[in-house]
């Protein structure tokens, strides 16, 4: 028997911000239709929760933390709206505050030039933590799966950490050029464009011998997040100074 819509959604509801590692669509969408949904349905949230979708991008808490505080942010009707059929989204890591913060430059800050960056101290960004262990800190020995799933799960940590902080470099370096890319439709030939024009930046920001590969929507994303808090960081510094 086929689930419900009301069903599916709930599963997306519930998995949209937690670490989880599986697709974000099952359905038989293509990869350019995915990405075209995971915006068009964060658009939709933004559209009618913009303050609260604000606030959750600029709190910086983790995905947990986003899922009980921010459950408003999780909107059945708007993935109705959008799918052409019954399905289930699953965004793993930060894939749903990446679609967040793109729909938020766009709505808020598309005809706006990002003010001097220079004297505006760094960004902080969540840190991994510690490495897991084999024998936690209670003394209680993990089995061979929870301790590889574990170490997995800290593997992601440490990559979405380094890209947050990679995403932050670009977007000082060239802020003009991530505005342009993220002002872009997903899988557009003018997207690819300006990553292309990204390119130096993007290669200035990457630390010699770095292995961490990850994709366009990922990267895009982290320049979105990156872009919409230092906007918001550098003219509250503005304002602070002009009282």
């Amino acid at each position: 028997m086929r689930p419900s819509p009301a069903k599916l959604i709930a599963s997306f509801a519930l998995s949209a911000v937690a670490e989880v590692p599986a697709s974000a669509l099952q359905s038989d969408y293509s990869t350019k239709e995915t990405r075209a949904l995971m915006h068009a349905y964060a658009r939709c949230v933004v559209d009618r929760r913009p303050a609260k979708a604000s606030e959750a991008l600029l709190a910086n808490v983790d995905n947990s933390t986003i899922l009980r505080r921010y459950s408003m942010l999780i909107i059945d009707d708007c993935l109705a709206r959008e799918a052409r059929q019954s399905v289930m989204m699953r965004f793993s890591g930060d894939l749903y505050r990446y679609a967040l913060a793109d729909a938020l430059v766009n709505r808020e800050l598309a005809a706006h030039t990002m003010p001097d960056l220079s004297t505006l101290p760094r960004l902080d960004h969540r840190e991994p933590g510690e490495e897991p262990r084999e024998v936690t800190a209670a003394g209680k020995k993990l089995s061979k799966k929870k301790f590889e799933d574990a170490k997995k799960g800290y593997a992601q940590t440490v990559a979405y950490a380094f890209l947050s902080k990679y995403g932050e470099c670009v977007s000082r370096l060239n802020p003009g050029g991530a505005k342009a890319l993220l002002l872009t439709a997903a899988d557009s030939q003018e997207e690819t464009a300006r990553f292309g024009a990204l390119r130096p930046a993007l290669e200035r920001c990457m630390p010699e011998g770095n292995t961490i590969r990850f994709g366009r929507t990922a990267l895009r994303g982290s320049l979105a997040i990156n872009y919409y808090r230092l906007s918001h960081a550098v003219r509250a510094a503005v304002t602070k100074a002009a009282s």
